[in-house]
């Protein structure tokens, strides 16, 4: 009954812990999405804006203001959305029309902004090559490794290491083999019943009696344990391994997207306004003259 009371309250000083922090996680990850939306963004008049209203301060009157508060806030979405740095509502126009011109896909366009230099349609010049040699010469070895741990992974043996000699092995706590790269250690399987009989060459009387220790039903729950943790540790490495070869393989086929974008014929930006219906919103509003400027021009006249 105490030890069913002590389980009982050590559960309810657990959830006590979770329900004190939770709040604190949840206000790192606001701060984290806010800090994260303003860096892709790369502007805070979304933020700044929502603050204003919060305090009470009303929306933009003029109408020209107001329209060019609109052209800030869309060029800020595409960035966002994007994740391109758009300079100013023209170069998102111009960018909006080339694209459409020569059928080109945003995404692809997203894709490759680590490779767009001043413009959107503007590239720097990938060494292919370079990448291409250095993403395959590190995803060899990575793709070696993923191999192994999987294999760790899925295994029903655990590896162990002798302390004393370091000599490796395999056991799922019934049976103990030896370990394919201990090149010092010759074949060997035994199990439970024959390993004090089976001559074992290669190990020492020490390594002999370890290695039967871990065939002991009594250790059996702890081989069950380090099988468990040998799990969890492979499981990381081959999320870790995924992860980079992921990113390495993403960065060769960006460098490739931007190489083939920066075969398209760039727009004439700046020589002619933009078509289609993509004009800005911001249009000047046409004002009666003030005192002085009637004055000024009768007394001209």
């Amino acid at each position: 009954m105490a030890d069913s009371d002590t389980q009982v309250q050590l559960l309810d000083n657990v959830v006590g812990s979770l329900k004190d922090i939770n709040p604190w996680i949840t206000t790192g990850i606001i701060c984290l999405l806010i800090v994260w939306a303003v860096a892709r963004a790369r502007s805070a008049h979304f933020l700044y804006d929502r603050v204003w209203r919060m305090v009470g301060g009303g929306g933009i009157q003029n109408p020209t203001l107001k329209a060019y508060w609109d052209d800030v806030r869309d060029v800020e979405g595409f960035r966002f959305r994007t994740g391109i740095n758009f300079p100013s509502m023209e170069v998102l126009l111009a960018t909006a029309k080339w694209t459409k011109d020569h059928n080109i896909n945003i995404k692809d366009l997203s894709f490759a902004r680590g490779w767009i230099r001043d413009l959107p349609w503007v590239f720097g010049a990938p060494p292919i090559r370079m990448i291409r040699f250095v993403v395959i010469s590190l995803l060899i070895p990575f793709g070696v490794l993923a191999i192994g741990t999987a294999y760790m992974l899925g295994s029903e043996s655990v590896l162990l290491t002798i302390k004393e000699s370091k000599v490796i092995f395999w056991t799922d706590g019934l049976t103990a083999t030896n370990f394919f790269f201990e090149t010092d250690v010759p074949d060997f399987s035994v199990t439970q019943h024959n390993c004090s009989t089976i001559p074992l060459e290669g190990l020492t009387q020490e390594d002999v009696k370890v290695i039967c220790e871990t065939l002991s039903p009594e250790n059996f729950k702890e081989i069950k344990k380090s099988l468990t943790e040998q799990r969890i540790v492979a499981g990381y490495f081959l999320a870790v391994l995924t992860y980079i070869s992921f990113i390495l393989l993403r960065s060769l086929a960006q460098a490739q997207m931007a190489i083939k974008l920066s075969k398209y014929p760039i727009p004439n930006f700046g020589a002619s306004e933009p078509q289609d219906g993509l004009i800005s919103s911001v249009q000047p509003v046409a004002s009666e003259p003030s005192t002085f400027q009637r004055e000024s021009t009768a007394a001209s006249g």
